[in-house]
């Protein structure tokens, strides 16, 4: 959508007209005219404004609060709160030509709390493929890594009060600070609620528990019971929630969260986890089909670290660890030509 600078110019000098009041609305609520608008921003700056612009303790946000409050007055005298559009764009021009420039490079960029947009929400969903891990970025500059079998889904621009993302499997996230606006990673059974933090969250559909670890910062962490909100705690550095879905039940417990992130440094650490959880975590490393065959071997826990290590080493690291006995099934061959995950089944091995 192509932006008119002069348009704008003419319509802050007091040229109201009614159709360039819809171009104007539409270029600060269409998201696809960010790149062109930013570009007008910078022209209309360099054109009109370099030399003359001389502001001492500009505060845009107190500003804009300012015209936020005169617009919200003006609403309220109107019984139909969505035709206030021409209100808002009315008011705005009242602020003095030399404020435009960084005024509404404010408003842009927050523009989802001032404007309603009837926009439909796109999302981008990654997925990362099992045995690998995989590095993304967020609308809002958050960033973080995806571990093998999972999936992230986000909102190409989180608009309202929050910023939501939904997560199946394993994430890190560094979070960029927003008091204002938190961070929600909704998984199938709880949501962790961040305002600027890094941490880690674990919850693969297959696995019985649910576990968040804080590197630094502080979350909150939450559970939907019979249909209510449940606060299970608040997280502080090198702690772990730990929620068990089947008992709904639930421990906060001191960690090392540099261990537990190691994963995306393609570490594998395990702390007296439970056997199952570790050949879960196991076959989706390595993208195989560990099978435990002797349910004795699900009461054992585990304490390791491997690294860089193939996947027989780990099988033969295994054995020298517990009473396993392996029967190796190799890989069967599809009809289609394409090769099934390699299976191995796991027996309990007496007298070990």
């Amino acid at each position: 959508m192509k932006v008119d600078y002069k348009i704008i110019k003419h319509f802050l000098n007091g040229i109201e007209e009614k159709e360039n009041q819809t171009k104007i609305l539409s270029w600060f609520t269409d998201f696809q005219a960010d790149r062109n608008l930013r570009q007008e921003y910078l022209r209309y700056w360099n054109e009109e404004l370099t030399g003359d612009l001389n502001i001492e303790d500009y505060d845009s946000e107190k500003i804009l609060g300012k015209i936020y409050h005169t617009i919200q007055l003006e609403e309220s005298k109107s019984a139909i709160r969505r035709k206030t559009t021409g209100k808002i764009i009315s008011i705005i021009t009242k602020v003095a030509a030399v404020l435009f420039i960084p005024l509404t490079i404010f408003i842009f960029l927050n523009r989802e709390r001032y404007f309603e947009t009837k926009a439909n929400i796109t999302y981008s969903e990654i997925y990362s493929p099992l045995g690998t891990r995989t590095m993304f970025y967020l609308p809002d500059g958050s960033s973080g890594y995806l571990n093998g079998g999972s999936t992230i889904k986000f909102p190409t621009t989180f608009i309202g009060n929050t910023r939501d993302v939904n997560l199946i499997g394993e994430a890190y996230f560094d979070v960029v600070s927003n008091p204002k606006k938190p961070f929600n990673v909704n998984c199938k059974n709880i949501t962790v609620v961040a305002h600027g933090t890094s941490f880690n969250v674990e919850s693969f559909p297959e696995d019985k528990t649910n576990k968040v670890t804080l590197e630094k910062g502080k979350v909150e962490v939450l559970v939907k019971k019979n249909g209510q909100i449940q606060k299970l705690g608040t997280l502080n550095p090198n702690q772990m929630c730990v929620y068990n879905e089947n008992t709904s039940s639930y421990q906060i417990i001191d960690t090392d969260a540099d261990k537990v992130i190691a994963w995306k440094e393609g570490k594998l650490v395990f702390i007296n986890d439970p056997f199952e959880d570790v050949i879960n975590k196991l076959n989706r490393r390595y993208n195989i089909n560990m099978i435990i065959k002797d349910s004795k071997l699900k009461e054992y826990t585990y304490l390791a670290t491997f690294e860089d290590e193939s996947l027989d080493e780990v099988i033969k690291l295994l054995q020298l660890s517990a009473p396993i006995e392996v029967k190796n099934l190799g890989r069967k061959r599809k009809p289609d030509g394409a090769f099934e995950k390699r299976v191995v089944e796991l027996y309990y091995k007496p007298n070990f």
